[in-house]
């Protein structure tokens, strides 16, 4: 017996898709001086959602906290074991080995944004805090800003394989991140959902900040 199930709060999802079309506006503006502003902007931007979402992950719903799915390395291998043997029960929000990935795709993108805040590409941009550092460490980090993308790009692409290969055994991932429900079954502990709205009040302070001392 099955039942839908409120897994995931409107901040989570927002923020899921949110975060998809800043990578790409991101990805598309990147290293395109005409476009600079602009993806200063996406950037900052995306700094703001991303402290959000690091708050949210202590203060949120329960399916939104670290604490929920983030486990220790030998559990999250098991985790791998059992599911590749079909042995798993059914879990409202991230799974042990998810919450690896959600980690760090979270770290490569927190890290691309505030590199960013440093860069000095020598010619036409410098980061708004580039001045804090010398000028050996601010081309450090500009080179590391231009590599970086491309390990996120490589996680998402783990991740969206990920995704296919649950979907393939009939465990759909993507519609409960539309929706914020999940089938489950009648004996799955369920989460303890809280106002997303909240969240968004947190990013909307965030954003404020983040723009008036960086942008």
């Amino acid at each position: 017996m099955t039942h839908l199930v409120r897994v995931w709060d409107s901040f989570v999802r927002a923020f899921h898709w949110i975060l998809v079309l800043l990578l790409l506006g991101l990805w598309f503006t990147g290293g395109k001086i005409d476009y600079i502003d602009i993806h200063v902007k996406l950037g900052l931007f995306t700094l703001a959602l991303l402290i959000s979402r690091l708050m949210w992950g202590i203060v949120g719903s329960d399916s939104a906290r670290f604490a929920d799915f983030v486990r220790g390395p030998v559990r999250a291998l098991r985790f791998l074991r059992d599911e590749i043997r079909g042995r798993n029960p059914e879990l409202a929000g991230h799974n042990p080995a998810g919450g690896y990935m959600i980690l760090l795709l979270l770290a490569l993108v927190l890290a691309q944004a505030v590199s960013g805040l440093f860069t000095n590409d020598d010619l036409f941009f410098m980061g708004p805090l580039a001045n804090w550092l010398d000028y050996d460490t601010q081309r450090m980090l500009t080179r590391f800003h231009g590599t970086n993308f491309n390990w996120i790009l490589i996680a998402t692409a783990v991740h969206i394989i990920a995704i296919f290969i649950y979907m393939a055994r009939n465990k759909d991932l993507i519609t409960p991140m539309f929706s914020g429900n999940k089938k489950l079954s009648k004996d799955t502990a369920k989460p303890r959902i809280i106002n997303g709205g909240i969240g968004f009040a947190i990013f909307i302070a965030n954003l404020v900040w983040v723009f008036w001392w960086l942008g």
